[in-house]
């Protein structure tokens, strides 16, 4: 594993066309996806069941979007008795029949979209039984949980059902508390399209001018990760080698015929070393007995479909953050959409560790700066959504999605890398979780159990508090011992002290030491034994933590500063052996009296005796505040007589 490193090498952030537009409109798009299910927010399932099987069926009609006829067969139990079944299903698809046992069965299909059905008899906990329903109709295409589009190539339909849009196209159980074990979808289109779903393309039959295509997929599935398309595709496979399990997996792509094919295969084959990076860190690619790949569709982002996402583009953020979500978010679910960070945080910090590993130094340096910059832009912000009918505040990407990925990144600082990727491989395949919903406090176990450390307040402070910290630090070196002041404040009044630990980075002569400074109280002095003479002490230089810093020196401080004649009568100079980015000079209550305007005895080096002539100042104390290209501020008492 990577630790990070105890030196700096200075990383210049250079001015390059990377994707953090497209990171963030990853999240826009979700969000506004999750808009059109505000009003149909959460579908209530009183009566908990296991569903076993789902036989999913569809014959879409691509020039208008009707779904001309379809069928869903659910085999099932229930922990308890039960005499009746509710499914999610939209009233703008029409329920033709409804078998049960081979008997056709009454039903009310009520108008806040919810299918009862009177079984007549009541089963047993844990009978397996099984029920078809028949159904067709147009669906409510506004939503966007199934909708048709028309491209240069043609007509084409797609779903994408997150968090409650299944029911808007086919009769489910939409919650996060049960997987599908298993599901056959078949679809039936006119010869022209080509079809495509989760799992393996077991069939393809050409009856006339319509084409069945069959998919079987025998991993369990949430439902609003199941999903269908159909258009006129460039079909291509690519192959990622699993180092876990030694063998390889088909990356099997469908493009739009009016994209660059070659410009396609070359993007999509970056998902070949982002699907070996995961496998080396997270465990084998959860779907390998099966395959992964893409699918091109209209809407205005990505969605991390089981084993085939739904792609706008083939852009490498987007790869990167869908491929991701077969970990987490398909793999191990988030078991409430209060946790949704559990899901989006992890796929957006997958992504950038993609820069770390397989990019340069100054993507990942730069990404990881920009991020925690956007996150500390203001006071406020939970990673933890209180409010899931807030649709902003849910997919808000500066919280759910950066800081989740930035408080992630800070727990490797916490613990180690070896603890912390060695927690997330034993949480995703914990099988309490593990192809199942998952919470925090799952998460919490393994990385506590990894690290032999109690994260309970980083979880309070970091999860469900709000805002970062900033500091204030003074130091003094005083032969070897350097002593370090400390106080700490918070951006926002739900967290009362930040523990944990300060990357503190001191350097001088050529030398350099990074310091971890344990944060026990909000005012502390830290010491420690430096072998040669500190120049400058620099915050966090590895973008580790959230939090920001303001260095302060006593009067007596910073030995590499002069200051002469003090006392003065006319006029007094000064300089330093780090760069002087600002000056001022104020009286003892600190009203400025003059700054920034100097007059240099040499321009050209960072050793200039900057000349102030105070003839006509009164007498008395005044305050000669500096700012160097380190960021510290030096504060001398200066007398004039």
């Amino acid at each position: 594993m990577r630790h990070f490193a105890t030196f700096l090498l200075f990383v210049c952030l250079i001015n390059k066309s990377y994707s953090q537009l497209d990171l963030e409109s990853i999240a826009k798009q979700e969000m506004k996806h999750y808009f059109n299910f505000k009003l149909n927010q959460k579908r209530n399932q009183t009566i908990p069941l296991d569903v076993h099987f789902v036989q999913l069926s569809i014959q879409p009609n691509l020039n208008n979007g009707r779904i001309i006829s379809a069928f869903a067969n659910h085999h099932f139990s229930s922990p308890i008795p039960i005499s009746s079944l509710t499914f999610d299903l939209r009233r703008e698809l029409t329920v033709d029949s409804i078998l049960f046992r081979g008997k056709k069965m009454t039903f009310s299909h009520t108008n806040s979209h919810q299918l009862i059905i009177p079984l007549g008899i009541t089963l047993s906990a844990n009978q397996k039984d099984y029920i078809k329903i028949h159904y067709q109709g147009v669906p409510n295409m506004s939503s966007r949980a199934y909708f048709r589009s028309v491209t240069v190539s043609g007509p084409n339909i797609a779903t994408l059902s997150q968090p409650y849009g299944a029911h808007y196209w086919w009769p489910c159980f939409e919650n996060l508390k049960d997987k599908i074990d298993s599901i056959d979808i078949e679809l039936t289109v006119d010869t022209p399209y080509i079809a495509v779903s989760n799992g393996l393309l077991i069939s393809q039959k050409i009856i006339g001018n319509k084409q069945t295509f069959l998919f079987k997929h025998r991993y369990p599935v949430a439902t609003y990760l199941v999903a269908i398309a159909a258009a006129k595709y460039d079909k291509y496979t690519q192959t990622a080698f699993l180092p876990s399990i030694n063998q390889n997996l088909d990356i099997v792509n469908y493009a739009f015929p009016h994209n660059n094919l070659i410009d396609n295969q070359n993007k999509t084959l970056e998902t070949v070393k982002m699907m070996r990076l995961f496998d080396s860190l997270f465990g084998t690619y959860p779907f390998h007995k099966e395959l992964y790949g893409h699918a091109q569709f209209t809407w205005g982002g990505g969605m991390e479909h089981q084993t085939m996402s739904f792609m706008s583009n083939f852009n490498y953020d987007l790869i990167a953050h869908e491929l991701a979500h077969q970990w987490f978010g398909d793999k191990v679910t988030c078991g409430s959409w209060k946790e949704l960070w559990l899901n989006e945080g992890f796929a957006t910090y997958l992504n950038l560790i993609c820069y770390e590993f397989l990019e340069s130094k100054t993507e990942w340096y730069q990404n990881l700066k920009k991020f925690g910059d956007d996150v500390m832009r203001f006071p406020n912000g939970s990673v933890y959504a209180y409010d899931t009918a807030n649709v902003n505040r849910l997919f808000e990407y500066r919280t759910t999605y950066q800081k989740g990925a930035m408080i992630l990144h800070q727990l490797r600082w916490v613990i180690g890398d070896d603890a912390f990727f060695n927690s997330l491989k034993e949480y995703i395949n914990d099988t309490q979780v593990s192809y199942n919903f998952s919470r925090q406090s799952h998460l919490k176990y393994y990385l506590e159990k990894n690290s032999n450390t109690d994260l309970t307040d980083y979880f309070d402070d970091w999860v469900f508090g709000e805002g970062y910290p900033f500091y204030d630090i003074t130091w003094v070196q005083k032969g070897e011992q350097l002593n370090i002041d400390i106080s700490q404040m918070q951006s926002h009044s739900s967290v009362d002290l930040f523990n944990i630990d300060l990357p503190l980075l001191v350097r001088g002569n050529g030398k350099d030491s990074l310091l971890r400074i344990p944060v026990i109280e909000a005012n502390f002095r830290a010491s420690y034994q430096i072998p040669f003479k500190v120049k400058s002490v620099s915050f966090d230089p590895f973008f580790a933590t959230l939090g920001r810093a303001n260095f302060k020196f006593p009067l007596d401080q910073s030995s590499d500063f002069t200051l002469y004649p003090n006392p003065f009568k006319t006029e007094f100079f000064f300089n330093s052996d780090v760069q002087i980015t600002e000056w001022e000079l104020t009286d003892i209550i600190g009203k400025s009296i003059i700054k920034s305007e100097l007059t240099s005895v040499n321009t050209n080096t960072n050793s200039d005796l900057i000349k102030i002539d105070a003839s006509n100042y009164a007498e008395g104390t005044y305050i000669l505040r500096i700012k160097t290209s380190d960021n510290r501020i030096v504060n001398k008492k200066i007398v004039k007589i």
